[in-house]
């Protein structure tokens, strides 16, 4: 028998999923998250995991790993010491920024400081003109200087973004030869080969971010691997990419240590297709809630919604990531009355540690996992893993003494009023993704995963009109689940800024091959068969003026068809299209995946023989205390039918479902009609 585990790392429990390659048989871990050195989690459930299947290290083939070292790096600003060269005149290229602004009306906004202060940004004398032209040669003397200055500061890793370097890298592959020559233990990241597109701000954000995340990607990763090692675990862990895609571990530590900043929530999207797409459902809105934040994407026509742009801690990043809009509201996010006698929720969060009052492990502030606790939706006395038993006790304190005694109202009236802010905060989040891209909701079904998403599940899609809920089996663990199904991936860009229509198809076709063969080339040094790699070439359209493009797939009759997809998404984006105007091709992007890992779904054991019906709880509905039944779920066999008001249990998460009915699908998802005759 081979084995494989995907481990999740999140910001409250780390996840694990050990999966019989043939079978699908599973065992799943889920352990608080060691804060601070996250590699102490990850090996313990390894051994947790092995110990509960019985098998030996030297059996695991593969181990699939999502972090979050890179994002709490950058959000607690404990990267390395980082330098950045410019060409000579762009200093201050980071601080001017942009001027667009989060806040159009707050006249005390301000921006983040910078990754790297502008006394470690350099200048450098050389220029290039937008066709790749050396206007200037690089000042290779000015280089030695700057070396030694860097030396002097201490500085760990350097950013080289270079003006135009998109068309031409020469300038900047020289400048890292000659400062890697003089100091060979710095770290250095070209722009060229991390983000080859027009765009210098949001080239060189990109660009920092890399080189500040590479020392303590490659310490934390590195451990894994000793550690792993040392027990016998001889896989080499592959590590999961914002995109949905796996690369090697020497890979994740150097040139694309920025595309690992959203790998946790990547693989919950993966997850989420593959048991839609068993269930039936091509639509899907995805709502992944955990312990700090609310994770919400779109799947349509069984694609996961990519983009290539996005933000983190307010710095622009650009990578491929799947379209994820994420939120502080978890389960671990804290209630309190601010001095106006507002009850606010979030985005604080009580994390891992202290964590929730009704985890009995130091916190005192009210939590909307508390607010459950009070309502009878998570019930006391149950034990969640890793020594944690529900106190409903200290719920009740923590929520009365910070929320219903300022407020004078009772404490199940301030649990609700708890969790009624932060449903509103997520159904938000589902409308960003839906209605305000020109898509009714109801047209969708909802996947609901994470620890504390199938509690809220089917209160928000009542509020939005979705009429189906679907809770994937182990929702708590989809992460790490989807980890296990991740195919290797590579993206490769190609600038072309000309009008479409005066291109020859020849030359397009030269540049699809140009940069299949890049891709190929990659999947060929991280060990994947190029046979077996699929490419699909995207390109970015835009009308002739605009600032920012549209991707549309070029298929095999050419551009006429992709312009056309390009004036119809441009009209469901942003309620027009222009026929009569020129349309520009930007640039072409070519993405290559592997093929999956498996195509066996990973499941629980479900114990056949057993009564499911394991209880009786109170719960709180619609003010009132009603007397449900407590379902235990790995005793719900397929084609189960059940009808709520009831709570269904398991090791990862709970699932609260009102008047609606209840059906055990043949992969042993739950699917809820929210109509309540079925």
């Amino acid at each position: 028998m081979a084995y494989r585990i995907g481990c999740d790392v999140g910001g409250t429990f780390t996840d694990l999923c050990l999966f019989e390659v043939e079978t699908g048989r599973s065992v799943f871990v889920k352990t608080p998250t060691t804060v601070g050195e996250q590699a102490i989690a990850v090996i313990e459930a390894t051994k947790m995991a092995m110990g509960l299947a019985g098998i030996m290290p030297d059996e695991l083939v593969g181990f699939s790993h999502g972090t979050t070292v890179a994002t709490n790096a950058i959000l607690e600003r404990k990267g390395a010491r980082t330098a950045l060269l410019v060409t000579e005149g762009f200093r201050d290229l980071l601080i001017i920024g942009r001027q667009t602004r989060a806040h159009l009306y707050d006249q005390a906004a301000r921006h983040p400081a910078p990754l790297v202060p502008r006394s470690l940004v350099f200048e450098v004398p050389e220029r290039l003109g937008p066709d790749g032209a050396v206007r200037r040669a690089l000042d290779e003397e000015a280089l030695e200087a700057v070396a030694e200055e860097l030396k002097r500061e201490g500085v760990e890793t350097v950013a080289v973004t270079f003006l135009h370097s998109y068309a031409n890298a020469a300038h900047e592959r020289r400048a890292a030869e000659l400062l890697t020559r003089r100091l060979p233990d710095l770290k250095v990241s070209i722009s060229s080969d991390v983000l080859a597109q027009p765009g210098e701000f949001e080239r060189a954000s990109t660009t920092v971010m890399n080189a500040y995340l590479m020392p303590p990607l490659k310490s934390y990763l590195g451990a894994i691997s000793r550690r792993l090692d040392e027990i016998g675990v001889a896989a080499e862990p592959a590590i999961m990419q914002s995109s949905g895609g796996v690369m090697p571990i020497e890979t994740a530590s150097n040139a694309k240590a920025v595309h690992t900043c959203l790998s946790g929530p990547a693989a919950g999207m993966i997850g989420a297709r593959s048991f839609a797409e068993a269930a039936g459902f091509g639509n899907v809105v995805t709502i992944d809630m955990g312990g700090t934040s609310f994770d919400v994407g779109l799947i349509q026509d069984g694609e996961i919604l990519t983009r290539y742009e996005g933000a983190i801690e307010g710095f622009p990043i650009r990578v491929p990531m799947f379209d994820i809009i994420t939120l502080g509201a978890g389960g671990g996010s804290i209630a309190e009355v601010d001095i106006g006698g507002l009850l606010k929720v979030g985005p604080e969060s009580a994390g891992a540690r202290p964590g929730p009052a009704a985890y009995g492990k130091g916190g005192e502030r009210p939590t909307v996992t508390d607010a459950n606790v009070v309502l009878g939706r998570l019930r006391a006395g149950r034990a969640l893993g890793g020594g944690i038993v529900i106190d409903r006790d200290r719920a009740v304190r923590a929520i009365g003494t910070h929320v219903a005694e300022p407020l004078g109202i009772s404490v199940e009236e301030a649990a609700a009023g708890i969790l009624r802010i932060v449903n509103a905060a997520m159904v938000r989040g589902m409308r960003t993704v839906t209605v305000e891209r020109g898509l009714d909701p109801r047209g969708f079904a909802a996947m609901a995963f994470g620890g504390a998403g199938p509690l809220h599940a089917v209160d928000l899609c009542a509020e939005l009109g979705i009429e189906t809920v679907i809770i994937p089996p182990s929702p708590g663990l989809l992460c790490a689940i989807g980890l296990l199904l991740a195919p290797w991936r590579h993206d490769e860009t190609g600038v072309v800024g000309k009008i479409a229509d005066a291109i020859p198809p020849s030359d397009l076709d030269a540049l699809v091959a140009e940069l299949g063969e890049r891709v190929l080339t990659v999947a060929d040094t991280d060990g994947i068969d190029r046979a077996a790699v699929a490419l699909s070439p995207l390109l970015g359209l835009r009308y002739r003026g605009q600032g920012h493009e549209i991707l549309v797939p070029l298929g095999r009759d050419g551009l006429d068809p992709a312009i056309e997809a390009f004036h119809a998404a441009h009209r469901q984006s942003f309620g027009y299209a222009r026929r009569d105007e020129p349309v520009e091709l930007v640039l072409l992007r070519m993405a290559g995946t592997g093929p999956a890992p498996s195509t066996t779904l990973p499941l629980p054991m479900i114990e056949n023989d057993a009564e499911p019906l394991v209880a009786h709880t109170p719960l709180w509905i619609d003010g009132d205390v009603r007397e449900v039944p407590v379902y235990d779920r790995t005793r719900l066999v397929p084609g189960s039918v059940l009808t709520g008001p009831l709570v269904v249990e398991q090791q990862d998460t709970t699932l609260i479902v009102g008047d609606q009915t209840l059906t055990v699908d043949r992969f042993g998802s739950l699917v809820i009609r929210m109509n309540s005759d079925g």
